[in-house]
């Protein structure tokens, strides 16, 4: 069975599936959290600190709907645009529900992420 998060925020919510890595794991261990959002260029981005697994990868060329791990800002990042020369990256999964939501979190929104059953 899939493992789905929810992201809420304000006037918000945003699903994502997650895959089965070792970071994805342990973000999905930690649920429920909350942190505050960062935006940058097309992409919302929190802090979360997940040192088990935590390698960068060498993605480029991500495009929207991609969620992410950064390990040099310890954030996940949620891709809403495509975002070109993207490197250092560990894939977490991708957005299934309300990729168009991304664009309406304002910087330092508070959010809740949860899990979802069933």
């Amino acid at each position: 069975m899939a493992r789905r998060m929810r992201i809420r925020g304000e006037e918000v919510e945003v699903t994502v599936e997650l895959d089965e890595g070792a970071v994805a794991s342990e973000l999905w261990e930690r649920l429920p959290m909350q942190t505050k959002a960062r935006i940058s260029g097309g992409e919302v981005h929190f802090p979360v600190l997940v040192p088990t697994g935590a390698e960068p990868g060498n993605q480029t060329d991500v495009e929207a709907g991609y969620v992410a791990y950064h390990p040099p800002e310890n954030a996940v990042c949620l891709f809403y645009d495509k975002a070109s020369e993207r490197t250092n990256l560990t894939p977490l999964g991708r957005i299934v529900e309300g990729l168009e939501d991304c664009r309406r979190i304002d910087a330092n929104e508070d959010l809740r992420i949860e899990p979802l059953e069933g």
